[in-house]
Parts: C-alpha cells; structure tokens; sequence
C-alpha cells in the first residue's frame, strides 16, 4: 500500500476534527433535548461533488432521522481512482496528439453503497448558523477497470496512418504513441474487483434555509479489495489492494420536517 507522507499531518488533522465534533455532541444534545427543536424533521436527500486525493466523482446520500441531531444514512459514491505514479506524457513530434500516461494499462472507478450514521453536534438554531456535525459510513465496494486505448502511429514517425488500440507498453514505445484514444473505448471490457470501504468525516452545514442543505464534509477513507487493483502495467510499480485517501464532499439537497 502506498501512502503519501504529505497526507499524514492531514490524515491527523482530519481524525482531529471528526473526535472534537463528537466530544461535543453530548452535551449539546442534552441542551437542545431540554430545549426542543424549533421543527420536527423526518428525511433529507443530498448530493453533489466528491474530491479526494487520488481522483474525483459524485455522491447521492438519503437519510433518516432517528432522534435529536440523529441520521440513519445510505449512500452511493462512485469515483475515479489513480494510481500516485501516473505522469502525463506526450508525443515527442506531434502536438495534436492527446497526453496519455505512460504504462497506465486501464482506467480504475470505484463505485461504494454505504449505510452509516451521522450526528449533529452543533444544531443550528438560526438561520445563517452553521450546523457542526460528525458521521460515518461503511460498506461494500466494487473497482471497475477498464483497459486504456491509445492512438498507434504506423510505420514509424512520420506516421503514415493511425489506428486505435489496447495499450500495451511491452510493445507500444513512446515514439508509436500517437495520443489517447476516446474515452468510451474499452467500456465493454470493464472488470469487478469486489471489496468493502469505511469512511469518517466532520460536515458543516451552512445553507441559509432550514430546508435547503448545503453541506461540506471532509475526512479519511479507507478501501479494501480482495485482490490488487491493476492500474499500472506490472513492470512500471505495484498496483495496490488497499487505499487510503482523504476526501472532500460538497453537497446539496433538502430534508423534509413534520406537518
């Protein structure tokens, strides 16, 4: 497993954060209990963008209040996945040619189905608050590779003509490398690799309206599959089983409150 040393002061912090909102959850809740939610909410749907340190994707997450400041969560993520070895390459004559990565052999996506928990540690009492809370989630995970096409200059340069092919660096030099191919190649060769995942993170809700959710969440991610995902061709690096990043959520959405 590779890890970056960079993201290790931030993996900290992130842990940090998510404890502090949890230590205070108690007796703010106990305080709003004695003083009672202006309104009773029932469900709330979100969605939006997920960053993290190895890619990017979106998320859709529903929920369920089950108390004060509780939420019972299912969630569907599904994210590109790089490996921390890729560098954009281009071909040395040919400008028009699209960068590609030298020795990616596919394309990794991981798709997540999470249930989970989140908890309001600092409920908003006014509108224009900020709503301090905590969550997690865990799950089953899938990691859908699909092989990299790339353009292939023939004879040699100058090229004559160009025909689209499945990458495969023990043959394809970085001279025949015209550029990338099209994106959709390669979709009907996609390839499951199963595993779980489990995630925590701090969100503050910031939206003006009760109703409205706008929401940022940040947090560490941990990923597990049963064999290693192939990214990289074998004689470039390691390709891994296990993945830890930090992520970034920006969400929007609505909850519903009792009538």
């Amino acid at each position: 497993m590779v890890i970056h040393r960079s993201f290790s002061r931030v993996a900290i912090a992130c842990v940090g954060v998510v404890m502090l909102a949890a230590l205070m959850a108690t007796p703010l809740r106990a305080q709003q209990a004695e003083d009672g939610p202006e309104t009773v909410f029932t469900h709330r749907v979100e969605g939006g963008l997920s960053l993290h340190t190895r890619g990017m994707g979106g998320h859709i997450e529903f929920g369920a209040y089950r108390g004060v400041g509780k939420v019972r969560t299912w969630s569907l993520e599904v994210v590109s996945m790089k490996h921390p070895k890729e560098v954009r390459s281009f071909n040395p004559v040919y400008d028009q040619g699209k960068s590609y990565v030298f020795g990616k052999v596919n394309s990794a996506y991981v798709a997540r189905l999470g249930w989970g928990k989140r908890t309001v540690s600092t409920p908003k009492l006014r509108n224009g608050a900020v709503a301090i809370g905590w969550k997690y989630a865990f799950g089953p995970a899938v990691a859908l590779t699909k092989p990299v096409y790339l353009e292939i200059g023939y004879p040699d340069i100058p090229y004559r003509y160009v025909l689209t092919e499945r990458y495969d660096p023990s043959i394809h030099g970085t001279d025949d490398i015209y550029g990338r191919a099209g994106a959709l190649n390669g979709i009907l060769e996609l390839k499951p690799t199963l595993g779980g995942f489990f995630r925590v993170a701090a969100d503050f809700e910031y939206s003006g309206e009760r109703e409205v959710l706008r929401i940022a969440s940040v947090g560490v991610q941990f990923d597990a599959f049963v064999t290693p995902v192939e990214i990289m061709a074998p004689d470039f690096d390691q390709n891994d089983r296990f993945f830890l990043t930090l992520f970034f959520h920006w969400s929007f959405g609505r909850q519903q409150f009792k009538t």
